[in-house]
């Protein structure tokens, strides 16, 4: 199971005050929850966490948590490998805590393997994986093989797959709620407490919205198959731009299954949402299995986003960048003037003389034409 198998011995509804002093708090205000802290004893194993709400559920809620703590627990053949698979991959819920008023103001869920921690100590979001090889190389991180990154997408859209097949909604794919361990690419997602089944809340984050969805549209499974195609999509190419990430799948880049990348650009831009193809098929497709592939109308591409300048194949240009060029001819120098060389006292004399007769002839010329 996903955590010690203790803590399955704790009640399915386990009052707050049976948890006792709660431990360490590893999170405040997020998302949905106010806090999130550890459990220090009562045998549930160290890996147990109570997530506390930020208001009690109301009863629909509760009953919703219920059905999915006795999923968790339950030990029926219908639906096993898809348990095993959220309960190895997921932080399931374990139990629904009730307050002194029988109110439902939390749930216990199992804490991340720490191989998906980060060496800073918190944990490593998919988002780290969702980036460029040279973002990722500038950045200090080996870029992850070609073979690398389908793995780290074929783990993802395993556990979307079996969310799926129970027909449960979780909405709230995005870079924060799944971590990737580098060791072996595997992916861990969390706060699967707000699963609902068929449909469920809409849960709003900016740049997953479904471009097909009607304003105020519960989520539903073609929700899910977009967002996870989304998230699938830019983990797999390095490309966050959602019109970059079409444009990249339509012409796949070696390493991107021509399969794969066909089925994404079917989940993303189907011109009704209705055609979008399953997970499951998805799936296939990243385990190099056959894949029964359905027609599906798209709609036309949206404009692809220029490249950034530092993109380019023209690099940009500066006193050290910019090249040579032909060389220019050389400017001659002016030519040289000799100097002219300092008159004796001698040759000084004899041209002042020079210049007094001169001026003599001149006023002599002028008398005598008066």
């Amino acid at each position: 199971m996903t955590a010690d198998p203790s803590a399955w011995a704790l009640p399915p509804v386990t009052p707050l005050a049976a948890l006792g002093t709660l431990g360490e708090q590893i999170a405040t205000n997020n998302g949905q929850s106010s806090e999130v802290t550890r459990l220090s004893g009562h045998g549930t194993g160290p890996d147990l966490l109570f997530k506390r709400y930020k208001k009690p559920l109301d009863d629909t809620d509760a009953l919703r948590l219920d059905r999915l703590v006795a999923f968790g627990r339950s030990d029926a053949a219908g639906g096993r490998p898809a348990r095993e698979v959220l309960l190895s991959r997921t932080s399931w819920p374990v139990a629904r805590i009730t307050d002194a008023t029988s109110a439902t103001v939390g749930c216990l869920i199992p804490m991340a393997p720490e191989g998906f921690r980060s060496p800073g100590g918190g944990f490593r979001e998919i988002d780290t994986l969702a980036r460029p090889d040279r973002r990722m190389a500038r950045d200090g991180t080996p870029p992850p093989p070609p073979a690398q990154r389908t793995a780290a997408c074929r783990c993802l859209v395993g556990i979307a797959a079996a969310l799926e097949q129970r027909r449960l909604v979780y909405s709230d794919w995005n870079y924060a709620n799944a971590f990737w361990n580098p060791s072996d690419y595997s992916v861990y997602l969390i706060d699967m407490d707000g699963c609902a089944q068929n449909t469920g809340a809409d849960i709003y984050q900016p740049g997953w919205e479904d471009p097909r969805a009607r304003p105020g549209m519960p989520a539903d499974p073609s929700t899910d198959r977009y967002r996870v195609a989304l998230l699938t999509a830019r983990c797999l190419t390095g490309t966050r731009n959602l019109a970059e990430v079409l444009h990249t799948l339509d012409d796949p880049p070696p390493g991107v299954p021509p399969d794969v990348a066909r089925l994404l650009l079917d989940m993303l831009w189907a011109a009704d949402r209705e055609t979008r193809p399953r997970t499951a098929a998805l799936l296939a497709a990243l385990n190099d299995g056959p894949v029964v592939r359905f027609a599906v109308t798209r709609a036309a591409l949206p404009a692809r986003p220029a490249a950034p300048r530092s993109e380019t194949t023209q690099p940009l240009q500066s006193a050290l960048t910019r090249p040579a060029g032909p060389a220019k001819p050389p400017v001659p120098p002016p030519p040289t003037v000799p100097p002219v060389p300092p008159l004796d006292p001698r040759t000084k004399a004899w041209a002042l003389v020079a210049l007094l007769v001169a001026v003599a002839l001149l006023v002599l010329l002028v008398a005598v034409k008066a």
